[in-house]
């Protein structure tokens, strides 16, 4: 596939940081260079800043994407640049040129504590019911952040949450547009906290601050488990229980307020969903006195009530879309064969051979604050 040219998308890229006055950063003062993730669009890298003496997270999209490097280079700088200010968003710093390997990068915060699924991996059981609260608020209230600058994420899960010294920040906005963006490309997300609607019919279902609001219900169910929603399931299975209103049941210990915000958010008629404003309000007044306690735990999914729309219907489904684009490679690597999937123009993940690749979707996990 033929590259863009990076001389033109350099000129173009230092044209715009002088305009906006961002902050260009010598790459060759950079050391120390560590990988710490990578996916199917671009990756993240660790690196130790000789003059300013700490670290900071690098990164870049790759250039063959389509020949959309360019653009969802300049979305994420643009879009971070509009909400740079808040403690629960990462902090953007500015950009760097790799002229050697003509890259150009993101500078951006290192957070030391990976994310947030990760996070409830290996540490769910020493968090207390105030502490999840406290996650939820601060998820909630970047979310909020975003809302008010009229930008949707449409890519929120427990990968794009980072962790640093306790505090959750909100990353990966390569993907996020303003409202009045018209894009349903299947670009990004994951089957268990997008939208039904937008799983039902991607072509027609516009993602809102709505879509976003599913998925920060999910979100809150995750943080009272501890695990993925949907956990051990393959994707295309997530895509039908997801579809037909199936959802994660309560956790037995989990206060019956919290449930009942989670479970407004993740309606499926976007028009019953509460806005970030009322989750905000909700989870401040939360109440710890009612406790959900369900002595049948072999109750795992509830089923809620299904939104009806025609029009969702009339084009050929997701999965559809998802099998035709699916084309699995055999690599032979040290005497063993395995299966990768290649996804024309999705970033979703596709389990192959019912083994769930954790690469294919880009985890940027570990962007710092100061």
């Amino acid at each position: 596939m033929k590259k863009m040219s990076f001389s033109n998308d350099k000129k173009d890229l230092t044209r715009i940081a002088e305009d906006r006055n961002i902050k260009k950063f010598d790459y060759n003062k950079f050391e120390d260079l560590e990988p710490i993730a990578r996916g199917g669009f671009g990756a993240v890298n660790r690196a130790y800043s000789k003059d300013l003496k700490k670290h900071f997270a690098l990164k870049y999209l790759h250039d063959d994407i389509k020949n959309n490097f360019y653009k969802l280079f300049m979305n994420e700088l643009q879009n971070i640049n509009a909400v740079n200010h808040h403690k629960n968003i990462i902090k953007y710093y500015g950009v760097s040129i790799d002229h050697s390997a003509e890259k150009c990068y993101l500078v951006l915060q290192y957070a030391k504590d990976d994310n947030l699924k990760t996070y409830l991996h290996n540490n769910f059981k020493d968090l207390d019911r105030k502490t999840k609260i406290n996650m939820a608020q601060d998820i909630t209230n970047g979310l909020c952040y975003m809302h008010k600058a009229n930008i949707v994420h449409r890519d929120l899960h427990s990968k794009n949450i980072l962790v640093h010294e306790g505090r959750l920040l909100i990353t990966d906005l390569d993907l996020s547009q303003p409202l009045d963006t018209n894009s349903n490309s299947l670009a990004g997300g994951t089957f268990a906290y997008s939208d039904p609607g937008y799983l039902r019919n991607h072509i027609m279902y516009k993602r809102s601050k709505a879509s976003d609001i599913y998925s920060l219900g999910v979100l809150f169910w995750e943080l009272s488990s501890g695990r993925p929603p949907f956990n051990n399931k393959q994707s295309l299975e997530i895509l039908e229980m997801a579809k037909s209103g199936l959802r994660e049941a309560p956790i037995n210990g989990t206060s019956t307020d919290y449930i009942n915000i989670y479970s407004e958010a993740w309606k499926d008629d976007p028009k019953q969903r509460p806005t970030i404003e009322n989750i905000c309000d909700s989870l401040e007044n939360i109440q710890f006195e009612n406790i959900y306690y369900n002595s049948n735990e072999n109750n795992q999914y509830i089923q809620i009530e299904v939104y009806s729309n025609n029009q969702l219907n009339k084009f050929k489904p997701m999965e559809s879309y998802i099998r035709d684009s699916i084309s699995m490679t055999q690599i032979e690597s040290n005497n063993q064969i395995s299966f990768e999937t290649s996804i024309s123009q999705v970033n979703l993940e596709i389990a192959v051979l019912g083994k769930p690749r954790e690469s294919s979707t880009l985890s940027l996990n570990s962007y710092d604050q100061e």
